[in-house]
């Protein structure tokens, strides 16, 4: 269980670090709006909150104000998956996603500890991460806090996301690269041994 510990670390830190945002983004929005900001159901049709626009300077001060000129802090409930999916789900959505990303979860665990390569640990720890926080905010509010908008002149990323969906692309985008760099070792060992 030694040679996991690095990678339990990394899933712990990557939970903490997506509920601390999340919940910080929340207690400030609340001060202004009220404990309504925590009812994904009634924010909408009570105070029409939904998609608010946070300026950098309100919450980390004018010395992070350059960081505008890549992303926004735009909150907004995501009912749906990762990236606003399955909105269409209705009532159901968060039940369906529960259990499915719980499952999901469990597997990863699984896979993690039982049977993958050194080079699969890093990104499961990252998805795995990632994918604990956005299940955390479902169990306590049937939806996702989504805050960050990101955007490069005029152009604009069409998904909101939040620090978890963040390690979620980055573990699946380090996944895929180690896996094509171990399928690639793999082959020029086995050709070289075929030579031989």
């Amino acid at each position: 269980m030694k040679k996991y510990l690095k990678y339990i670390i990394s899933i712990i830190v990557i939970f903490v670090v997506d509920l601390c945002t999340k919940t910080a983004l929340l207690h400030f929005l609340a001060a202004k709006y009220g404990a309504m900001i925590y009812d994904h159901t009634a924010i909408c049709s009570k105070c029409n909150i939904e998609g608010v626009y946070v300026p950098w300077e309100y919450i980390f001060g004018q010395h992070f104000v350059w960081l505008s000129k890549f992303f926004n802090v735009l909150f907004d409930w995501n009912t749906g998956a990762s990236f606003s999916m399955f909105r269409s789900l209705g009532v159901m959505a968060p039940f369906v996603i529960v259990l499915l990303t719980a499952a999901i979860i469990s597997y990863l665990l699984y896979y993690l500890f039982k049977r993958s390569d050194l080079y699969e640990r890093l990104p499961l720890a990252m998805i795995i991460g990632g994918a604990l926080g956005n299940l955390a905010d479902r169990a306590r509010f049937g939806a996702v806090v989504d805050f960050i908008q990101m955007h490069i002149g005029g152009l604009y990323f069409p998904a909101i996301f939040n620090v978890g969906d963040i390690f979620i692309t980055l573990g699946v985008c380090l996944y895929i690269i180690n896996w094509l760099i171990n399928k690639r070792c793999c082959f020029k060992q086995c050709k070289s041994l075929k030579d031989k």
